[in-house]
């Protein structure tokens, strides 16, 4: 009873931090639109001014419009979708579309990423947007540690398909000295709360954030 108790309560705690980190996320794309809708009245002050735009002008016009189509793209990503089915998917989109959603964030900006790929990446059976926003989680994970560069790992290991993030170099002082912020702690509780419906599990990482997911084909052998 009193595990099962613990259970709901962690799932909860992970529930609430995931709408801080939701929230964040919002404002980083909320400065993005803000930055394109500036520079889109700013050619239209041009416009209204009577002035003969040239064809670089058109075309720069053309390009914040699109950049602006592609953030409110982003931000219809935010909202979980609670009907959402599982589907075939692999991890390696799942973290492009995180990239995509973070990189406005204010830890990530400027914040080069790599990626490694450890053998063959095998296609997992999960819910598409919360795996997307289960990766943005590990890549703020390690944005937190420090201000260095992020490496994400993908791997299969038995029948589990792995994606974790470490900061690539020295964390900073306070957590090298054994004091890590609330929102690390509570790290684990976010990726089991978004992937439970997914049979996701965190996956500690020194210096970085992660989880695991089923391959399709151990989903299908367990009937799923």
């Amino acid at each position: 009873m009193e595990e099962s108790v613990s259970g709901a309560r962690d799932l909860e705690c992970g529930a609430e931090r995931w709408l801080c980190i939701q929230d964040e996320l919002l404002r980083g794309l909320a400065h993005a639109i803000s930055n394109r809708l500036a520079t889109i009245s700013a050619a239209a002050s041009v416009l209204d001014a009577g002035e003969v735009p040239d064809a670089r002008f058109l075309d720069g016009l053309r390009q914040d419009a699109e950049r602006l189509e592609g953030v409110l793209h982003l931000l219809r990503q935010l909202p979980r979708r609670l009907e959402a089915a599982l589907e075939p998917m692999l991890l390696a989109d799942a973290l492009d579309g995180a990239q995509r959603l973070v990189e406005a964030h204010a830890l990530l900006r400027g914040r080069a990423i790599g990626r490694v790929v450890v053998g063959d990446v095998l296609p997992v059976r999960a819910e598409p947007v919360s795996v997307v926003h289960a990766a943005c989680v590990a890549l703020l994970a390690a944005a937190r540690r420090g201000s260095g560069a992020l490496v994400a790992t993908l791997e299969t290991i038995g029948d589990r398909v792995h994606l974790t993030v470490r900061l690539d170099g020295a964390p900073d002082a306070a957590l090298a000295n054994g004091q890590p912020d609330q929102p690390l702690q509570d790290e684990s509780r976010v990726l089991d709360w978004l992937l439970a419906a997914s049979d996701g599990r965190a996956v500690a990482v020194p210096e970085g954030g992660g989880f695991s997911l089923p391959t399709l084909a151990a989903s299908r052998r367990r009937g799923g």
